[in-house]
């Protein structure tokens, strides 16, 4: 009886393991910020922690594109691996493309009529990371043809993001202090 028990106990506690091991981000708003809840004060995740989550929602998408959940959380899981905190270098290989289809995939999630206020915070966090990705002097990099090209995107996002924070702070009324400061007040440096 003993062993039955202790098998019944082992088979509980290994599935309640592998059950929250495979399980969607949880989120968090931090100074009226969304944010994943992680173990660490950055609130970034480790390299890899939703690899298999992630795969999982892509394989979702590709059977239900306009699933709005999925959209959610596949651009909030790019998100969340590419910015600011997570990749401070504006230049790593791969994040403003990440981010860019984190922005794609959120836009789909809302136009399709996903109403949670997170789908708004969220949207309006990637345009502020992808303005961030424009900030460096990129004059070295880039011939004068990428650099317009490139503030143009800058223009646009700019217009975008502080578009999206004054449709939160009008919704979100008792934050929006809050969702104002950070609104984007810079020009492309070139």
């Amino acid at each position: 009886m003993k062993i039955l028990t202790t098998k019944i106990i082992f088979i509980v506690v290994l599935f309640s393991f592998l059950s929250s091991w495979g399980q969607l981000p949880q989120t968090k708003a931090v100074n009226d910020l969304l944010v994943t809840v992680e173990n660490n004060l950055l609130n970034v995740p480790s390299k890899g922690k939703y690899a298999k989550v992630a795969d999982s929602l892509n394989k979702n998408l590709i059977r239900n594109p306009d699933y709005t959940t999925s959209l959610f959380y596949r651009a909030l899981i790019h998100y969340t691996h590419n910015q600011m905190l997570a990749e401070p270098y504006q230049h790593t290989k791969g994040t403003l493309e990440n981010l860019t289809k984190a922005k794609t995939q959120i836009e789909k999630a809302i136009k399709m009529g996903m109403r949670d206020f997170r789908a708004l915070q969220l949207r309006a966090q990637i345009y502020v990371e992808l303005c961030y990705h424009f900030t460096n002097d990129e004059s070295w990099m880039f011939i004068k043809i990428q650099m317009t090209s490139r503030k143009a995107l800058f223009d646009n996002y700019k217009v975008l993001v502080n578009r999206y924070i004054d449709e939160m702070a009008m919704q979100d009324k008792n934050n929006a202090y809050q969702y104002t400061k950070r609104k984007i007040s810079f020009t492309y440096t070139l």
